[in-house]
């Protein structure tokens, strides 16, 4: 067995270190909080009870101090930060996968990244950059029949505005109240851009390559509103469904195939996704998010590979990596809690699902599990199952998450309905009738 590191700022890889642990694999889980947490009190004391009796816990300065006595292991970032200890690791040949400069650029620096994109010939929908509200809505007001989504440049994804009105005059009216609400509440935080909206289908490519070269690809479909039919707020990620996709195939080649010289330029070791909406006019580019990213990974891994992560994620980094994945469907739904809730709150589930399970924000108390509180938002697991069908994927995981119990609880039950605007299953029919799966 093999010796691995996950990198962690906000604990997202707890369940990757759970999971290779449980492999037989020994794994310290290097966590590097945030400094808004460091700064509160209340929030260091919940952040470092995350992962604590699940698996070894050590701070990743501590570890990068020590890391001539660790060149063996396997470093793996679970998202994009700490980016200078991830690029002197990478400096010194170690082994490391995720994270780095280039990652981090690709989804913290959205005009870095359309740039990239469009210099490859991945068309993104117009976009206009801005400091300030007043100037946006100015703009917005000069061109009343455009819809537009506001975009934060460097922001947390749940940041984004995505006018719900159909009608393009609408939705500019209501783009232009939001700025306002955002100008009369301190301004927006950083730059942010202003997107044309496009219709279409939306959804995620992830290309996986070696040095450069495409080994692998899979679609993910996931909604991110919180609540039921797309009610409530952006999350990173509601439920999704994962499935497999062949590199010739017009998703991938319209998409991040487009880009496939320029990670071959970078001899990239790694994931390579582009977000955008299959239109009938084209292919448009949104975004790329370059790391194990919310739902999709843990779906992947936990329900369509088979072989172990431990083996998949070494021969990646090793050069040795074949695609060994099943046909059918992935699906994940996200358990939280209240936001802001207390810790300590008890979470049970029987033992025949707990491996059908991915950790956030819990920790164990001898034989108890517990919820940690440190995850604002309440996010507290995954629940994940596998199908031949969308439908019998999420028959499967529903029955698993009305097994797990903790208080407050809340997950969306309609992943298998096709009554609003992001439905998966309705989008998989759109994609395959247009010919891109």
């Amino acid at each position: 067995m093999s010796n691995f590191i996950i990198a962690t700022e906000d604990y997202a890889g707890l369940g990757f270190a759970v999971r290779l642990q449980d492999e037989g694999h020994r794994v310290i889980l290097g966590f590097n909080p945030p400094a808004q947490t460091t700064r509160d009190r209340e929030l260091c004391s919940r952040y470092s009870r995350v992962g604590e009796g699940m698996v070894e816990k050590a701070p990743l300065e501590e570890l990068l101090r020590r890391r001539e006595d660790l060149r063996d292991t396997y470093w793996i970032w679970d998202s994009n930060h700490s980016t200078e200890e991830n690029e002197l690791l990478r400096a010194e040949h170690y082994y490391v996968l995720g994270g780095g400069l280039h990652c981090n650029k690709m989804e913290h620096d959205r005009k870095a990244c359309l740039e990239f994109v469009d210099r490859h010939g991945l068309q993104s929908p117009p976009s206009f950059r801005f400091e300030k509200a007043e100037d946006a809505i100015s703009f917005c007001a000069e061109h009343p029949d455009a819809a537009y989504v506001y975009k934060p440049d460097s922001g947390d994804k749940f940041e984004t505005f995505l006018p719900e009105a159909e009608d393009t005059t609408e939705a500019n009216s209501e783009l232009r109240l939001h700025l306002q609400s955002l100008s009369e509440n301190g301004g927006p935080k950083c730059p942010f851009l202003l997107q044309e909206r496009k219709d279409g289908i939306e959804t995620n490519v992830e290309v996986w390559f070696n040095r450069g070269r495409p080994v692998f690809a899979f679609m993910s479909l996931e909604c991110k509103k919180r609540y039921v039919l797309d009610l409530g707020e952006l999350s990173g990620c509601a439920f999704d469904y994962v499935f497999t996709i062949p590199l010739e195939s017009r998703a991938v080649q319209e998409s991040v195939g487009k880009l496939f010289a320029a990670y071959e330029q970078m001899r990239y070791t790694g994931f390579g996704d582009a977000n955008f909406i299959a239109a009938k006019d084209g292919v448009w580019f949104l975004e790329k998010c370059e790391r194990f990213g919310y739902n999709a990974h843990p779906n992947l891994f936990w329900n369509l590979a088979k072989r172990g992560t431990g083996e998949i994620l070494i021969s990646l980094i090793d050069g040795g990596f074949t695609p060994d994945f099943a046909e059918g469907f992935g699906a994940s739904v996200t358990m939280s809690t209240k936001e802001n809730c207390p810790p300590g709150k008890a979470l049970q589930f029987p033992a025949k699902i707990g491996l059908d399970l991915y950790f956030y924000d819990v920790y164990r108390r001898g034989d108890v599990n517990l919820i940690a509180g440190y995850d604002s938002a309440g996010d507290v697991l995954l629940v994940n199952g596998y199908g031949y069908t969308m439908p019998t994927a999420w028959e499967t995981i529903m029955k698993k998450a009305a097994e797990v119990r903790f208080p407050y609880r809340h997950y969306r039950p309609d992943g298998d309905q096709t009554n609003f605007p992001s439905s998966p299953i309705r989008r998989y029919e759109a994609l395959k009738a247009m010919g891109y799966i």
